[in-house]
């Protein structure tokens, strides 16, 4: 028997409702506060009342140097201090998130942040216990990270509405666990029509459906051993607003299944021991009209070995991690409903592609873009931590990974395949090493005082399997996209710094930083002798190249929260960010797509029956351009929210109104690859509801 994913949905949520009568203990979140040491974390209901839509972007826009890569409502990826694709990590719970949103700002990150608990952005010394990526690293938890991390019977209900265009969304999940047993049964429903802009025109293909079902068990037989098992379920089917004449859609879908062993041993210098094993399935088809053009799927399989421990006077914190990693793509219109293995009649290997360097100077190809590969890594990596004095702690962290990349060119029609006579090295195997190590000190005490933390990172990142070997058109952007099997290892000298000053009603935070990369890789767009966009002769699209250049970043976030409650007894923070960036690479040319400088003011009133918050942001004119870079004008985003809370006998329950974008100003994401044809949705409202119990 067939099990339909929506149906199993519902049949969860209707699971939420019924059992939410029987009586419960509430387990208060705890938030972490923001802004001291080389971790943030945030709950997500807090992030989730700023946030302009569902994406991770979207939740994380409003933190200091973060923006999102965004169009509409299905697609934002968080850009950190400049930093993009693959130089964040994003991880859910501890395991790697398996999408394709690191190779093109078109795709959606596949996790649904509104169904997670926190959300944490590390860096420094504290980024390297997971990857070596010099933006950091985002982790998103949930209650499958720890079963039994909250005791009883608890869980929560949600829902929320908008009219014009309509939009509906509901999720909900319910926990138990005891010295001995834990579950969890959670599911996610979101559907939203095609959004109108400030002047009132529907943006065509802007619809998203989301679904997630998520289950977990645990057991401990004893006081020392814990087992989990959990697996995830997510689907999203979305547009993409370009400009071709037939409708664009992504079809993504993403199964996680894992298992945990962890153990804490009657050692003085080991506190905890735990083994992870995850695999991961993600495929998603990418259609133009009815015709299934394109097909990308990812298949990874981890297993993790993590160690908590003591010596000496130093604690921290050691992963050994195997993964294996398999691609696979096809490219061929109407005819990718699975992947396959090309044809051969015994003629010369690309033929067509060399045909087509000869009469253009570059080797155009109109087959699958890029061989199948296979990716298998090794990591060792270590986060240490002591106290120099009571007041100030060391860190260090440091993370090594070996890689073997095998490409596979079976999968490209022959006429296609890259030509002996070009590059007989162009499929050849890459084996390759990157070490990286970071410092950091800081300055950590409670109460009124001056804090601060400073680290030095020296990062290695090596070239991934599509900025290698991608060789085609994409069909999302409209845009063909050369690689460059050449690319040597990108490497960074990162330096943070954040300065935190408390006294009374005041609290104030810069952060500013300066990255230096050498060979950093990046895409641009190509012209010809006359200054002319390069167009691609299959499908009359522009040119973009993967490149590489030494190259800057410099940036900064000042924030400033202002308590009338210390003072006045009122019970409002006033708050006021601004953040500034520049991206330039050797030479002193712009980066393309460099965030522009923004600025925000705000009020939160809260108590304990009451939260009301107004937000206003202007992002300015981006005027940091790339050659031949169109600018993007400046807006102004208006946002607020009005909360009530009813305490119940156990439990909790809200109800909430929030507007975005109240002055419908016409906003369009300088970041977004699709800004031109998809500017940001016009004024919203929406109403929800939750309960706590």
């Amino acid at each position: 028997m067939t099990i339909n994913p929506k149906h199993y949905i519902g049949l969860c949520l209707a699971a939420v409702c019924t059992l939410a009568s029987a009586q419960t203990e509430f387990d208060p979140v705890i938030v972490t506060d923001p802004g001291d040491g080389d971790t943030t974390s945030t709950d997500t209901d807090d992030l989730g009342k700023g946030a302009a839509n569902a994406t991770l972007g979207g939740y994380l826009d409003n933190m200091p140097n973060v923006d999102s890569a965004s169009y509409g409502e299905a697609v934002g990826r968080p850009v950190v201090r400049g930093m993009s694709g693959y130089r964040i990590k994003i991880l859910h719970n501890d395991n790697d998130l398996s999408d394709l949103s690191a190779m093109s700002q078109d795709h959606a990150v596949a996790v649904a942040p509104r169904a997670s608990e926190r959300i944490e952005l590390f860096k420094g010394p504290a980024s390297l216990l997971y990857a070596a990526q010099a933006g950091g690293v985002i982790r998103i938890g949930d209650a499958l990270d720890s079963l039994f991390l909250h005791s009883g019977f608890n869980g929560e209900l949600s829902g929320n509405l908008r009219a014009g265009p309509q939009s509906y969304g509901a999720d909900g999940h319910i926990h138990y666990a005891d010295d001995t047993w834990a579950a969890h049964l959670g599911a996610l429903t979101h559907d939203s029509d095609p959004y109108e802009t400030a002047n009132g025109q529907t943006v065509a293909d802007s619809d998203l459906s989301t679904q997630q079902a998520q289950l977990g068990l645990g057991w401990r037989p004893g006081s020392r051993s814990e087992w989990q098992l959990n697996a995830t379920w997510l689907q999203k089917d979305y547009g993409i607003p370009n400009d071709t004449t037939e409708a664009t859609r992504i079809d993504m879908q993403r199964t996680d299944i894992g298992a945990a062993f962890r153990y804490q041993p009657d050692l003085e210098w080991l506190d905890l021991a735990s083994v992870d094993i995850s695999g991961s399935d993600y495929l998603h088809d990418e259609t133009e009209g009815a015709s299934k053009d394109g097909l990308f799927g990812q298949k990874q399989l981890n297993a993790t070995l993590n160690l908590e421990w003591v010596i000496s006077q130093w604690s921290g914190r050691s992963r050994l991690s195997l993964g294996q990693n398999e691609l696979r793509v096809c490219h061929e219109h109407d005819a990718c409903d699975d992947f396959s293995t090309a044809s051969r009649n015994g003629g010369p290997l690309g033929e067509s592609t060399l045909q087509s360097y000869e009469n253009t100077g570059y080797a155009y190809s109109h087959g699958h873009p890029m061989p199948d590969t296979e990716n298998q890594t090794l990591q060792l990596s270590s986060v240490a931590r002591r106290m120099l004095s009571p007041q100030h702690e060391l860190s260090l962290g440091a993370h090594s990974q070996w890689r073997q990349l095998t490409p596979d060119p079976a999968n490209i029609q022959q006429q296609w395949v890259h030509p002996q006579e070009l590059d007989p090295d162009h499929y050849q195997r890459k084996d390759d090493q990157t070490f990286s190590l970071s410092l950091g000190i800081a300055r950590q005490i409670t109460g009124n005082a001056l804090l601060w933390e400073a680290s030095l990172s020296y990062i290695e990142r090596s070239p991934s399997a599509d900025e290698l070997y991608w060789n085609g058109f994409h069909h999302a952007t409209e845009t063909y996209i050369f690689g460059d099997v050449d690319l040597n290892k990108e490497s960074s000298v990162n330096a943070d710094f954040d300065l935190v000053l408390r006294h009374n009603a005041h609290r104030a935070q810069l952060s500013t930083f300066y990255y230096r990369f050498n060979d950093y890789i990046y895409q641009d767009q190509g012209y010809d002798a006359n200054g002319d966009p390069l167009i691609d002769p299959f499908h009359l699209s522009e040119v973009w190249f993967t490149r590489q250049s030494d190259a800057d970043f410099l940036g900064a976030s000042l924030r400033y929260e202002y308590q009338l409650m210390t003072r006045f007894n009122w019970p409002v923070m006033l708050w006021t960010q601004a953040d500034v960036l520049s991206a330039k690479a050797s030479g002193g040319d712009n980066l393309p797509r460099t965030a522009p400088a923004n600025a925000s003011l705000g009020m939160v009133f809260e108590t304990e029956s009451w939260l009301a918050s107004i937000t206003v942001k202007r992002v300015f004119k981006a005027d940091q351009l790339a050659e031949n870079e169109t600018s993007t004008p400046g807006y102004t985003w208006l946002s607020g929210q009005v909360q009530k809370t009813w305490p119940l006998q156990d439990s909790e329950f809200e109800v909430w109104l929030k507007g975005d974008n109240l002055l419908d100003d016409e906003a369009r994401n300088h970041l977004s690859v699709l800004k031109d044809t998809a500017p940001l949705p016009g004024r919203q409202i929406v109403l929800g509801a939750n309960w706590n119990f």
